[in-house]
């Protein structure tokens, strides 16, 4: 688009018959750098013109300071005003001066257009490497030239691992946290450390559960606001130039429920009452600074009666929506449209935190792609003011690097097409190999709209074994991307570029054949009598971890294992093999249905051999708030010398061994006698995930078992859930 902007304005000039101004020939320049020296984003600004002036034509432009002259690149900084909006910024020539002018970081990001378009520099794809600047011997700039650039989004960010470089960051006009925020996100545990005042002060926190505790602050209590005060006072002082501040509950439920905090959240329909009041309180407190709030969870509607403060941003985020279809029409994303809609007549500015990966696995193909320009063209419309497009962070997630590039061209403008900018990306990125790419990304995201239910950002490979991510499927992926490999083969920026898409193929292969176990398309073959590894498996395994830290992948989900860490993992998985037995293979017959959220292998995930993993989306049978009472009827009498069962625990997930297991036999499968009964403990706080074995001697022929286990009433305190309820797991019997 910007190239398409200037292009018109050089047709426009060359139509009226205005002149060209040679900027360099014959290996000199008239022209000189004026800028204020004093100006730090303006010297910025001048050193990036001078550089690639140099970089391009050998020629090296002097500041004003070093030589005078009548014709001059003049680089100012201007301030905001009713015509110009922050990172707004200007190219224009008159009377021997190219004026190169923005507002704020706006004068540096038109030194950028500077060297795109004048200088006519290739894009910059992710990394220095991927950028073509020309070698000219003559310069030019046209007299009429007349260029000027605004944002849709006053913030704009993709938090992809292009955000670690400072200058592609600059090249597209985009922010960072860490530029724009003296306080980001969840800060009330930054504000009073539980560690640090709890003990002495339970009245800041919530009273919740029946009890006071550090999950959220009490925002009726006064000496938090005068804490919340003095510490942002302090704060500001310490980092003047942050343009905002966020008061952000922490990322959990608990918000308080004392009587005066719940009088203010049952007028304003929840939680969000006592945060836009709190919230409100300070920004009024300090009414020249830019305060940031989160409506998220609890919090994520807006008050029914109270307005928000001019100097508060909302930061609405649509967390519960699948990304099947673009938010607009997507019918999950129903709740938060409205969401959207009733901020947006309560605030003057709500910017959304929006999400383009899976959490749950950064790699795991995440087909989006024609669905972005829609859902940036949507939040336009909307009134929202600004994004922050999550993705994997600093580690690679799936088309990661395609993804920033569409996306940092939409914030700016919108109507920028979708379809032409991923074709100029796949094309500049992947080389000889870009056809198949491109026939990769069609048909993941054709088979997704024909086949799936939704794409969760916390899904994973197993959600979709049936649709779009099936084995056939999957078959198809990869034999396009081997044609993407061997077309570019022996040029190895390319073939890592492939390949590091090829990297989440694998994952999704690895991940299912855990699911698969023993059958088709699992980890395990049968050889002769025996269980064994498939040996593409363990090869999988290996150039999956080699690649991934090469690639630069450095966890494959939020909070979660590094490459490395997920090679041990498997050699775990090899080295347990399966746990073939006398129930393998029997019928299972149950009282209490199993979660339909985890389906893993239906019943015959108690007796496929098969064990459950430390993740508990796969092999492991879960009962929701219900006991699990499980019979299992052997084909005929055998004779046992134990009975084992695993439970898992995973407070995170808010698993929990049971309360109580009881296993019976039966020798005739119709009268059955209880073996052992065993009352468990409570689980103190402890999130490490583990197995729990239980286990009886029988040493007799038995036609049938039955384990009964069941739940404690309700969660532990400390993981306590008000619409949840204890979860337990079962793998094998």
């Amino acid at each position: 688009m910007w190239k398409f902007m200037v292009g018109m304005v050089l047709l426009v000039n060359a139509a009226y018959g205005q002149q060209r101004v040679p900027v360099v020939r014959h290996g000199a320049s008239p022209f000189v750098i004026d800028v204020d020296r004093r100006d730090e984003l303006a010297l910025k600004a001048a050193q990036v013109v001078k550089k690639y002036t140099a970089e391009s034509t050998g020629v090296v432009l002097p500041f004003i300071w070093e030589k005078g002259g009548e014709m001059a690149i003049v680089i100012r900084r201007v301030d905001e005003n009713g015509e110009r909006m922050e990172d707004s910024y200007g190219l224009h020539y008159e009377q021997g001066k190219l004026y190169i002018t923005g507002v704020g970081r706006g004068v540096v990001f038109a030194a950028y257009r500077y060297v795109r378009d004048i200088i006519g520099a290739c894009k910059w794809y992710a990394g220095r490497e991927n950028t073509d600047i020309p070698k000219l011997e003559e310069l030019y700039i046209d007299e009429g030239l007349h260029i000027s650039a605004a944002p849709a989004f006053v913030y704009r960010e993709v938090y992809f691992p292009v955000e670690l470089d400072p200058e592609y960051m600059d090249w597209y006009g985009l922010h960072n946290l860490e530029e724009k925020w003296g306080e980001w996100g969840h800060t009330f545990n930054k504000i009073l450390p539980p560690a640090i005042y709890f003990k002495k002060h339970p009245a800041y926190y919530a009273w919740y559960n029946g009890r006071r505790q550090p999950t959220q602050l009490c925002l009726s209590n006064e000496e938090v606001f005068a804490r919340t005060v003095d510490y942002f006072r302090e704060k500001m002082e310490n980092n003047p130039s942050a343009t905002y501040w966020s008061i952000g509950p922490n990322d959990a439920l608990g918000h308080c429920t004392c009587a005066q905090c719940s009088k203010t959240n049952e007028r304003e329909g929840g939680p969000q009452g006592t945060l836009i009041r709190f919230v409100n309180r300070v920004a009024r407190t300090f009414p020249g600074k830019k305060f940031t709030t989160l409506a998220y969870l609890q919090t994520a509607n807006a008050p029914l009666h109270e307005h928000v403060e001019d100097n508060v941003y909302v930061m609405l985020t649509n967390v519960d929506a699948s990304r099947k279809q673009n938010i607009g029409i997507e019918p999950s994303a129903g709740a938060f449209r409205r969401q959207l809609q009733d901020w947006t007549s309560k605030s003057r500015h709500v910017f959304v935190w929006d999400y383009i990966t899976q959490f749950t696995g950064f790699l795991t193909p995440f087909p989006v792609q024609g669905t972005m320009q829609q859902n940036v063209q949507y939040l336009k419309s909307a009134g929202a003011e600004g994004i922050f497009l999550q993705g994997g962070g600093g580690t690679y997630s799936d088309m990661a690097e395609l993804n920033a590039y569409v996306l940092a061209h939409l914030l700016w403008n919108p109507d920028a097409d979708e379809g032409r900018l991923t074709d100029e990306f796949i094309n500049g990125y992947y080389g000889k190999g870009a056809p198949y790419v491109k026939t990769y990304l069609e048909a993941r995201r054709l088979n997704l709209l024909q086949e799936a239910h939704s794409l969760s950002i916390y899904g994973n490979p197993i959600d979709h074994r049936n649709d779009f991510l099936r084995p056939e499927a999957m078959e198809r992926y990869s034999v396009l991307l081997e044609k993407a490999e061997v077309a570019v083969e022996g040029e190895r920026l390319f073939e890592d570029r492939v390949r590091r898409i090829g990297v989440g193929l694998d994952y999704t292969y690895l991940q299912q054949s855990r699911f698969y176990g023993p059958r088709r398309h699992g980890v395990f073959i049968q050889d002769g009598k025996k269980w064994a590894v498939r040996p593409y498996v363990r090869q999988k395994v290996d150039r999956f971890v080699r690649d991934s830290r090469r690639l630069g992948v450095v966890e494959l989900s939020e909070g979660g294992r590094s490459p490395e860490g997920y090679g041990a993992g498997w050699d775990v998985i090899f080295a347990q093999g399966l746990r073939p037995n006398k129930a393998s293979g029997a019928d299972v017959s149950l009282v209490h249905p199993y979660d339909p959220s985890f389906p893993a292998n239906g019943v015959a995930t108690l007796t496929d051999s098969v064990p459950g993993y430390d993740d508990h989306s796969y092999n492991w049978l879960m009962w929701y708030g219900t006991p699990m009472d499980a019979t299992i009827q052997l084909k005929e009498a055998k004779r046992i010398g134990s009975v084992e069962v695993n439970f898992l625990q995973d407070a995170r997930h808010w698993i929990f061994p049971p309360k109580t297991v009881e296993i019976f036999v039966s020798v005739d499968g119709v009268h059955f006698r209880r073996v052992m009964h065993r009352d468990i403990r409570p689980v103190e706080e402890d999130y490490t995930v583990r197995r729990r074995k239980y286990r009886v001697a029988v040493k007799e022929s038995i036609k049938a078992v039955r384990v009964y286990a069941e739940p404690f009433g309700a969660l532990p305190s400390w993981r306590f859930h008000p619409y949840k309820k204890v979860m337990i797991a079962c793998d094998e019997i």
